[in-house]
C-alpha cells in the first residue's frame, strides 16, 4: 500500500480507535503499521470495501491488547480496559431491555462472568464477540426466568439440516431475503436502514443465535467462520440457522412493511 492507499488506512485506523475511545494502543505506529501492511496484501473492488476491511482488522488486533489488558496485573490498564468494555457492552444491554438501569446491572453481571472466564475465551482476537455473547447469554437467562422470552424453536437441528448443512453446494445456493443478496450488501447501510434492520430483527426473531447471526452477516458482513467461532457453532450450524432466520424474515410481516421497498 503506498502513497495516499498508506495515508488512506493510516487514517481509518486512527479514526477507527477515536470513534470507540480505544486508548490502550501503546505503540501507536507499530499498531498502524501492522494492519496497513496485513490490509495492502488484499484486492478491493472499491474504498468501502477497504475501509470495512481495515476496520475489522482494527478491531481484531486491538481485542488481543484488550484481552492481555484485561488479564494483566497492570491495574491502570485493567480498569481502562473494563471501562472500555462496559462502553462497548453496555449499548447492547440498553437496545435490547430498554431500560437504563436494568441494561447497566445486567452489563455489570456480564463483566463479572467475564472476568472470571477469561481463561474460556479461546482466540483473544474475536475478545469482543465473546464478551458480547456472555452479555446476550445474561440476557437470554434473565427474560427465561422472568418468562419474558419463549425458549428458542431452533434449539435442535434436525438430521436432514445438519446434512445439508455440511454439503458445499448448499452452502454456495443459500437463500437470501428478496432477490440478490449483492443488492442487501452491495447497497450504503445508511442510519435509517440500519435502524429498521435492528428493529425488524429483534421482532420477527426470537432466537437470540439467529439475531446475532443475521446482524454479522448482513451488516457488518462478515463470514460463516467468523460468526461460527463467535457463537461456538459449526459453520454448518450457523448455514442452518441464518437459512432458518431468513424464512422467517421473509414471512415476517414486520419486514415486508418496514423494509419492502429496501429489498424489491
Amino acid at each position: 500500500m503506498e502513497g495516499l492507499s498508506a495515508q488512506r488506512c493510516r487514517e481509518i485506523v486512527l479514526k477507527t480507535l477515536a470513534d470507540h475511545g480505544w486508548q490502550l494502543v501503546e505503540e501507536e505506529e507499530r499498531f498502524t503499521a501492522e494492519i496497513c501492511a496485513e490490509i495492502c496484501q488484499r484486492n478491493f473492488t472499491d474504498t468501502r470495501q477497504e475501509r470495512l476491511a481495515i476496520q475489522r482488522a482494527v478491531m481484531r488486533h486491538y481485542c488481543v491488547i484488550l484481552y492481555a489488558a484485561c488479564a494483566g496485573t497492570v491495574l491502570s490498564r485493567q480498569r481502562r480496559a473494563f471501562t472500555e468494555l462496559w462502553n462497548y457492552l453496555f449499548p447492547i444491554a440498553l437496545y435490547k431491555m430498554h431500560d437504563s438501569q436494568l441494561a447497566q446491572d445486567l452489563t455489570q453481571q456480564a463483566l463479572e462472568k467475564i472476568w472470571k472466564r477469561l481463561a474460556q475465551c479461546r482466540d483473544a482476537a474475536s475478545f469482543l464477540a465473546w464478551s458480547s455473547m456472555v452479555l446476550l447469554n445474561e440476557i437470554r437467562d434473565w427474560a427465561r426466568k422472568r418468562k419474558r422470552l419463549p425458549l428458542a424453536s431452533t434449539e435442535v437441528l434436525t438430521e436432514t439440516e445438519l446434512r445439508h448443512s455440511e454439503d458445499p453446494a448448499q452452502l454456495e445456493t443459500q437463500p437470501v431475503l428478496v432477490g440478490s443478496e449483492n443488492k442487501v450488501t452491495d447497497q450504503t447501510i445508511n442510519a435509517d436502514l440500519h435502524q429498521r434492520l435492528l428493529y425488524v430483527i429483534e421482532k420477527c426473531l426470537q432466537d437470540l443465535r439467529q439475531r446475532v447471526i443475521i446482524i454479522e452477516s448482513f451488516l457488518n458482513e462478515r463470514g460463516y467462520k467468523e460468526i461460527a467461532e463467535q457463537l461456538g457453532l459449526t459453520i454448518g450450524n450457523v448455514h442452518v440457522l441464518r437459512h432458518r432466520a431468513l424464512r422467517l424474515l421473509r414471512e415476517c410481516h414486520v419486514f415486508i412493511e418496514l423494509l419492502g421497498d429496501y429489498f424489491e
